[in-house]
C-alpha cells in the first residue's frame, strides 16, 4: 500500500478501488487458506500422513538392519511451491534426508536374535496351551 501525504495530491478513485479489490482478494485467499488448514478432515489427513511417515521410517530402519545397509532415510517432505504459483496434482517435489551409520555391532545382532527367539518360543507355548484347552 502506498503512503499518502494528507496535504498532497488526491489519488485517482479507480486506483484506490483497484487497491481495495487486491486487498480483498488477498484477505479472501488468506481466510480460505486458514479454513482449509483447520478443517477437521485436513487435520486428520495430516495426522494420518504423519503416522504413515513414522511407519515408513520404522520399516526403513528394519530393512536397513536386515540388509545391513548403512543408509537410513530420516525424513521426507514435500516442498511447497512459491506463493501464487499454480500447482497441479502430482507436481509435488519430495526431498528426502538420509543418514549413514556404521556397521551394526555383533552384540546388538545377538541381542536382537535372542529377543526374537524368546518371543517366538513364548508365542509357540501360548498357542499350544490354548490348543490343549479346546
Amino acid at each position: 500500500m502506498e503512503e499518502r501525504d494528507p496535504a498532497g495530491e488526491r489519488r485517482d478513485p479507480a486506483n484506490v478501488q483497484a487497491e481495495i479489490e487486491r486487498t480483498q482478494q488477498r484477505l479472501a485467499w488468506s481466510i480460505d487458506e486458514l479454513v482449509d488448514r483447520t478443517s477437521p478432515k485436513n487435520v486428520a489427513r495430516r495426522g494420518w500422513h504423519r503416522v504413515l511417515d513414522a511407519g515408513d521410517q520404522l520399516v526403513g530402519e528394519a530393512r536397513a538392519l536386515v540388509t545391513g545397509s548403512t543408509a537410513v532415510r530420516l525424513d521426507s517432505h514435500v516442498i511447497e511451491p512459491p506463493e501464487g504459483s499454480v500447482r497441479l496434482r502430482g507436481d509435488e517435489e519430495v526431498v528426502s534426508t538420509y543418514s549413514t551409520r556404521g556397521p551394526i555391532p555383533p552384540e546388538a545382532v545377538l541381542v536382537g536374535v535372542g529377543v526374537g527367539l524368546v518371543v517366538t518360543v513364548g508365542l509357540v507355548i501360548a498357542w499350544r496351551k490354548r490348543a490343549k484347552r479346546r
